[in-house]
């Protein structure tokens, strides 16, 4: 069974695979762990408060319960980033200036959910 910590970590890990992807032009690659790293690390909040967390619809809930409850509704626009990253993965559709544009976004949603985590 994956815990908190475990997604926690797995986040991390995703985040420094993508910038190394990134920075090695692998786009697709970069986009999907930088997807990974923002999922991942949503999903440690949801283990620990026994939420439902398996699909993209439980992720969007999450992320609007977390925006509604903190009152942060950037965090909604900052995940969208990451699925916009999550979809390139798939269409090969954006160009790397626009990838480092959503990496820092998701930087910062991975940052605010560590916050919210901690509280």
């Amino acid at each position: 069974m994956t815990t908190a910590q475990d997604y926690r970590a797995i986040s991390t890990d995703l985040f420094e695979q993508a910038n190394i992807e990134l920075e090695a032009g692998d786009l697709i690659q970069a986009s999907e762990k930088f997807w990974g790293a923002a999922a991942h690390s949503l999903e440690s909040i949801a283990e620990d408060r026994g939420w439902e967390h398996k699909s993209h619809a439980h992720s969007y809930r999450i992320i609007r319960n977390l925006a509604n409850e903190t009152d942060d509704k950037q965090l909604i626009y900052l995940f969208n980033a990451a699925d916009s990253l999550h979809s390139n993965f798939y269409e090969n559709w954006m160009q790397e200036d626009e990838i480092r544009h959503f990496a820092t976004q998701v930087s910062q949603l991975i940052h605010r959910l560590a916050n919210i985590d901690a509280a």
